[in-house]
């Protein structure tokens, strides 16, 4: 296997030999090198940080479950080493009929971008982070700071298997992020605007003027703002506001290994009715250019479409190989790690709402009274409950089918199910997938995508 990617086919070839000297009924290793570099500015400082991983990872399936041994090192002496753990630790019997092992792949990719930030000087990122904090500082007097952090990683990831996958990967992430903070007669208000995804250093020229310009407007129309009225009411949620509830709210609990712990408030819901007929979800770690995307994942399954919500019926569950053959089920191409060093899990990639027929503009016209959701800030997980707790960092007043005045930070409550099934209209413009990292647990984060387009719905604004 030969690569631009240095000498990660000569690791893969170490790995494929532990491989055969631990002679287990199922066996992989996992070959994972990452560059991090990022640039912070605002009126006080600048700072750049660089840093970089790599590691190796055999691991084996036991009748205990699985059993790992990895390093941060990857020469040869070192990788059979790890073998001999394995081997030491593991059992011979035959346990393969609990996993789903997924077809043998040969996959040699590196994902196209239109400037590569390894080639794309210091001096140059830094320029260009200049400007833009220069330029969003002079758009008003109003301005007390600006915060613009650049960041790019470069992961370079490997999988081969004992049942014949030789699969190699390497994914540029690239993220920009401007905040414009101001102040008024005491009142002190922000906005911000987020771009990136499996891109390169195009993302930094994509923040045009106009958008530093839109983020600059947005964050003084907040200084005006009043409070979200409460209780239960029609809401409009946002493009990447409807991507927090797919990811968030539902899609966490969507995570095999939850459902088969009894962890989730879907594990008996396969089949039925979760959500409105106007729902329907995807999660996709095929999306060309997002941010959650990959080629394979850490088991070496394939990237795919997996559709989750079909007008409104649960037909899938995120799977890895061994939850798909717990639950007979096919694989979806979700086991992902943060690096070498930890465990794989069942985790999300990008997960979508398929847009509708509406238009926004339909949308807002239709509602006499309401409240519009914009720009998602957090949200919080409840798989086990099926609550949930959403929250904008601004949003509008919709009032006799117009939208009127700006709101402060909206908080959306109640339960998951109920919001889902009272959707009762999906834009069909405004499409965008976010990006974002997701942990599970205390750390252990991935990147990941989400969006859709707009949804207007019944919930509780707390």
């Amino acid at each position: 296997m030969q690569n631009s990617g240095g000498e990660s086919h000569i690791i893969l070839g170490y790995l494929q030999d532990a491989l055969k000297r631990v002679n287990l009924p199922y066996a992989d290793g996992l070959y994972d090198y990452q560059i991090d570099f990022s640039i912070r500015k605002n009126k006080d400082r600048e700072n750049i940080g660089a840093r970089s991983i790599e590691g190796s990872s055999l691991r084996a399936f036991t009748e205990r479950g699985w059993v790992y041994s990895n390093s941060n090192k990857t020469d040869p002496r070192t990788i059979r080493t790890l073998a001999r753990r394995i081997i030491r630790h593991a059992s011979s019997s035959k346990v393969t009929d609990r996993l789903r092992l997924p077809e043998p792949i040969k996959i040699n990719r590196k994902a196209p971008v239109n400037r590569d930030p390894q080639v794309v000087s210091t001096e140059e990122k830094l320029q260009k982070i200049r400007e833009i904090f220069n330029l969003a500082r002079s758009m008003d007097p109003r301005i007390v700071d600006v915060r613009v952090i650049y960041s790019e990683v470069l992961m370079e990831r490997g999988v081969v298997t004992s049942h014949g996958t030789e699969a190699l990967q390497i994914v540029p992430r690239t993220r920009i992020i401007l905040m414009v903070i101001v102040k008024e007669n005491g009142v002190t208000e922000y906005d911000s605007t987020l771009l990136g995804g499996r891109v390169g250093f195009e993302v930094v020229e994509n923040l045009t003027e106009q958008i530093v310009r839109d983020t600059v407007q947005s964050a003084l129309e907040q200084l005006k703002a009043i409070p979200a009225p409460k209780g239960l009411q029609k809401v409009i949620l946002d493009p990447g506001t409807v991507g927090t509830v797919c990811h968030e709210s539902f899609g966490h609990g969507l995570e095999a290994d939850q459902v088969l712990r009894g962890r989730s408030y879907l594990k008996d819901m396969l089949g039925r009715k979760v959500a409105s007929d106007l729902v329907t979800m995807y999660e996709d770690s095929t999306v060309e250019g997002a941010h959650g995307s990959y080629y394979f994942d850490d088991d070496g399954t394939a990237s795919k479409k997996n559709i989750l919500v079909e007008n409104g019926k649960l037909v899938s569950f995120l799977h890895d190989m061994e939850s798909a053959a717990a639950m007979n089920a096919e694989l979806t191409s979700n086991s992902r790690t943060q690096s070498a060093a930890r465990r794989r899990f069942i985790r999300m990639s990008n997960t979508y709402a398929k847009p509708g027929d509406w238009s926004l503009e339909d949308i807002i016209r239709d509602t006499k009274q309401g409240v519009m959701m914009v720009h998602w800030q957090s949200g919080m997980e409840d798989p086990l409950g099926g609550g949930m707790q959403v929250v904008s960092k601004k949003g509008y007043l919709v009032e006799n089918g117009h939208k009127t005045n700006p709101l402060k930070s909206i908080t959306l409550t109640g339960r998951v199910l109920e919001v889902l099934g009272n959707v009762d209209a999906v834009s069909k413009e405004g499409f965008l997938v976010d990006s974002g990292n997701c942990g599970k647990g205390a750390e252990d984060y991935v990147p990941v995508g989400d969006g859709g387009t707009w949804w207007r719905t019944t919930a509780v604004i707390a």
